[in-house]
């Protein structure tokens, strides 16, 4: 089970008892990742949109970057970059493999615009699909590990996400993920 979007905003650790945990203190902090995700989940259209073009990513990047999202995230150049796909299953393997793969440096951060065409275009997504795609490019455990983090940062896509029997660890969906995730939406904090 994906945690609840209400865990974004508690404080796992109280401040009398943080001790050791005060260097990674702000990624358990839900302030700083509502200001990236906000922008992101308010501005996305909220009815599916069918069929996918990839070029609509270019246009929806757009209007997401013009509203809020930071500038270092170039969301419309990689919504540019990821244009060429006309199938949308195959785009979300490959961007939600690149974001739960550790061995691929955040910079410029994908997890935006894996989130926008979810949000956007998630009644025309199938989530099997999405994980079939992936294990034909061999990034099954990347992508589902993306995926969850997606979903972490955006609870309201957990009901899509349900489809698919997970193969990543508990402990994993559990304890690394969250950090993984507020690691990803803080990274230019942190650099």
């Amino acid at each position: 089970m994906i945690e609840s979007s209400s865990s974004l905003f508690e404080r796992p650790i109280s401040r009398a008892t943080r001790g050791l945990f005060d260097r990674v203190y702000p990624f358990w902090s839900g302030d700083g990742i509502v200001k990236h995700v906000h922008p992101i989940r308010n501005h996305a259209r909220k009815l599916a949109r069918s069929p996918f073009l990839g070029n609509e990513i270019v246009a929806a990047s757009t209007r997401i970057e013009g509203i809020g999202i930071p500038a270092a995230h170039c969301l419309s150049d990689m919504g540019r970059e990821y244009a060429s796909f006309q199938d949308c299953e195959q785009l979300v393997a490959n961007l939600a493999g690149r974001v739960g793969n550790p061995q691929i440096a955040p910079v410029p951060p994908v997890w935006p615009l894996l989130a926008l065409v979810l949000l956007e275009w998630r009644g025309t997504i199938s989530a099997s699909a999405v994980v079939a795609h992936a294990a034909t490019l061999g990034l099954s455990e990347q992508a589902q590990r993306g995926l969850v983090i997606v979903t972490y940062l955006f609870p309201e896509l957990q009901t899509w996400l349900a489809q698919v029997q997970l193969r990543i660890p508990l402990w994993e969906r559990v304890l690394a993920v969250p950090l993984a995730a507020r690691k990803l939406v803080l990274f230019e904090k942190s650099s």
